[in-house]
């Protein structure tokens, strides 16, 4: 039986990728080995949630999330919540699930939001206490309040309206100066200074561009994430404010509206126009993760200077898991298990594409509303929760095939040097991770619905091919290509655009191209050349994809380096200098696999200060009398004319003749003329070689210089002897 018992995972995954699907049904899917070393990309919400039914102790759901490469969980910090009544503080179910939460190893993202009754303005509707998880006594120590049973209404919950005093400065606590406390500054405060060590990263609302969320205008959100930032940074300087995720399609230009204002704060630019990271929260539509981050971005750029953006929610309910709901059926915007695993690893490979900087699933389990399980979201006082199924598990931590969709992203994708992204004619999606700890990895998936062959050019002769369950084999390249099978796209329950429509594209497929060694780089020579540029050549060497692009930069003398080219297929430049002195280069090489060498040692060149001389040699002759001039008796001679330079390079090409005259731009500094008679050196009578010095000076204009070279004879070599000490006969 020993010999067998590796096998049994392996045969019961077979059997259930074999067996005929059946909708709705519930198979039991196997996770993958824990991920021990993501790279921090991937979190999950609400994953420190108990279990829902009071039967298993602690946080069940935190070790499913870790062991699926989640490093961060993200939750409320309810203010309704943690001050009920103004001034009486209710700390301990959150202090004791920060505390269970960074144990664990998870980095959190706290959400600060809603407005307690007794702080709420306007014409509003008093909060209805069955809102409230901390009612629930199996969920007292994770009072988490659930946006998806807030009704909207008119007039709205207090809860979402602007919080008394939020026109005072943040930190105007006091009624002494005759005017309100800033209730919200002071909550925010308090609650960051007293979790500054364990909670650095502070979401400020939850989708203030829905009228469910946030019933203020957006000059109101504007004035609430002023006095939320100035207060975290008061209470943690090194704490980082993320605009509310904005949930971007009931109001597109809800955030450029809240920018603007900003923008026209002149306190703004001294605060980082008071966030740090744009939060974005995008669902059901894989594709969207890529093109609405770039809308986003841009209209962002618009109004404040670029800073990361956060998908801090994302997901896809599914509809045909009748473990949980029954009788099963699609509706709009939902998507069958198999189709929400395929949204997990596009989601995430889409996400790295957009540069989206941290990813965060909705949600860890899915919190379902049907508390007692007899078929019935309404039963009162028992049912609460979410109405839709997007947990990666389930209320009874059985997993869903999106929990191993996520392994697989968190193991394969991770770390990589850069990530691009093309859309092929036929269809295809691709989102290559270069240079990764497994070398190049490219995720591919079909977005039509017809299935298609496509042809990926290989950089090595064979890969490893992972599906969305992390099951891998083999394949090899034929005249330089992978042909892969894709499957077409089935996920047609988009919002009202027609069954043609296909939110998710078909399974997603992982080509693992396995090189991992970097590549060298060596900058070969830097030569200055006039006018004042230094010609730089370079080099690398790599043992298996090949050389692919380099990097190079440069800096003057003990300055930083800076980027000159990047990602270039050249092996040699010609770099301008903007000032004289020393300048030094470096390169580094990439391969065809994405890995990223070292940067080699700098190689420095020293640029001096130049000028255009115009030197004429008028005549080379033999000066018999030694009086320095040519008379009509003594001969013109021919003579090799070299100027050299104080290191004894030539400055210009050397020429041999009776005469001479060039122009040419040198740097200032003393130079010689040597002229060296024909037939040098010969016995005599003859003439003897002779060095004239040369200046060039520095000036603006063409320097002129005319001379005449006067050899004297030779008339006589004297032979000394040479004795050596030390040596027998």
């Amino acid at each position: 039986m020993r010999a067998w018992s590796g096998w049994i995972p392996v045969i019961l995954l077979l059997i259930a990728l074999l067996a005929p699907p059946v909708a709705g049904e519930k198979r039991p899917v196997l996770p993958l080995p824990p991920v021990t070393a993501p790279d921090g990309f991937a979190g999950t919400c609400y994953s420190g949630y108990n279990d829902p039914f009071g039967q298993v102790p602690g946080r069940p759901f935190l070790p499913l999330m870790i062991q699926a490469g989640s490093r961060w969980d993200r939750f409320d910090f309810s203010w309704p919540v943690l001050e009920k009544r103004e001034g009486q503080w209710s700390f301990a179910a959150h202090d004791q699930l920060v505390s269970d939460l960074r144990a664990a190893g998870m980095n959190i993202l706290g959400i600060l939001l809603w407005t307690p009754d007794w702080a709420a303005t306007g014409d509003c509707i008093p909060t209805p206490e069955s809102l409230w998880l901390d009612r629930q006594p199996s969920l007292r120590h994770a009072p988490v309040f659930r946006p998806s049973v807030a009704p909207m209404s008119t007039p709205p919950l207090c809860m979402t309206t602007p919080p008394r005093g939020l026109e005072q400065e943040w930190n105007d606590w006091t009624t002494a100066d005759g005017d309100p406390v800033n209730t919200w500054g002071r909550f925010v405060y308090t609650v960051a200074y007293r979790y500054r060590d364990s909670v650095q990263y502070w979401e400020v609302w939850n989708e203030p561009d829905l009228s469910g969320f946030w019933s203020g205008s957006s000059t109101d959100y504007a004035r609430l994430l002023k006095v939320a930032y100035r207060a975290i940074k008061a209470a943690c300087p090194d704490c980082k404010v993320l605009f509310g995720g904005i949930a971007y399609y009931e109001k597109p230009n809800f955030y450029r509206w809240v920018l603007n204002q900003l923008k026209s704060d002149p306190e703004a630019p001294a605060h980082n126009y008071f966030f740090d990271i744009m939060a974005i929260h995008l669902y059901h539509r894989s594709s969207s993760i890529y093109d609405v981050t770039q809308v986003i971005r841009s209209g962002m750029r618009e109004f404040v200077p670029d800073r990361p953006i956060w998908l801090t929610e994302t997901g896809s309910p599914v509809w045909n898991d009748s473990s949980v709901i029954s009788p099963t059926v699609p509706y709009t915007w939902s998507a069958t298990m198999t189709e929400a695993a395929a949204y997990v690893i596009q989601s995430y490979a889409n996400a790295r594409a957009a540069g989206i900087e941290r990813y965060f699933f909705f949600r860890a389990h899915d919190d379902y509303c049907d508390k007692n399980r007899d078929g019935d979201c309404s039963d009162r006082g028992i049912d609460y929760g979410m109405g839709e199924l997007f947990g990666l598990v389930r209320n009874d931590r059985t997993l869903r095939p999106a929990y191993v969709a996520f392994q697989v992203a968190t193991t394969y994708l991770v770390s990589p040097t850069m990530v691009t992204s093309v859309n092929h004619s036929s269809g295809v999606r691709r989102v290559t991770f270069w240079g990764t700890p497994r070398g190049k990895i490219s995720v591919l998936w079909n977005t039509l619905p017809t299935a298609t062959v496509f042809s990926y050019p290989a950089t090595l002769p064979t890969a490893t091919l992972v599906d969305r369950l992390g099951i891998t084999r083999t394949i090899t390249a034929t005249g330089g290509v992978y042909s892969l099978f894709l499957p077409g796209a089935t996920a047609n329950n988009g919002g009202g655009v027609g069954t043609s429509d296909y939110i998710i594209g078909g399974e997603p497929y992982l080509v693992v191209e396995t090189e991992t060694v970097p590549p060298t780089a060596t900058v070969r020579s830097v030569t200055v050349s006039l006018p004042p540029t230094v010609t730089v050549s370079w080099e690398g060497a790599d043992d298996a994809a090949g050389i692919w692009l380099y990097d190079v930069q440069v800096r003057e003398e003990t300055a930083s380096w800076a980027n000159w080219l990047t990602l270039t297929t050249a092996t040699s430049g010609t770099y301008g200098v903007p000032r004289l002195g020393t300048w030094c280069f470096r390169a580094r090489a990439w391969d065809r696999a994405g890995n990223r060498g070292d940067w080699s040692p700098g190689v420095c060149a020293t640029v001096t200060p130049t000028r255009t001389l115009h030197l004429t040699v008028e005549g080379v002759f033999g000066d018999e009398d030694g009086d320095g001039m040519q008379g009509p008796d003594e001969p013109t001679l021919t003579a090799t004319l070299r100027l050299l330079d104080p290191r004894g390079t030539d400055a210009v090409a050397p020429t041999v003749g009776t005469s001479w005259e060039f122009t040419a731009t040198l740097p200032v500094e003393i130079y010689t003329l040597e002229a060296t008679p024909e037939g040098w050196p010969s016995p005599p009578p003859g003439w003897l070689p002779r060095r004239i010095p040369v200046e060039v000076a520095s000036g603006m204009d063409t320097q002129e210089v005319r001379l005449s070279v006067a050899l004297r004879p030779h008339r006589a070599s004297v032979y000394l002897p040479l004795t050596l000490r030390g040596f027998a006969p």
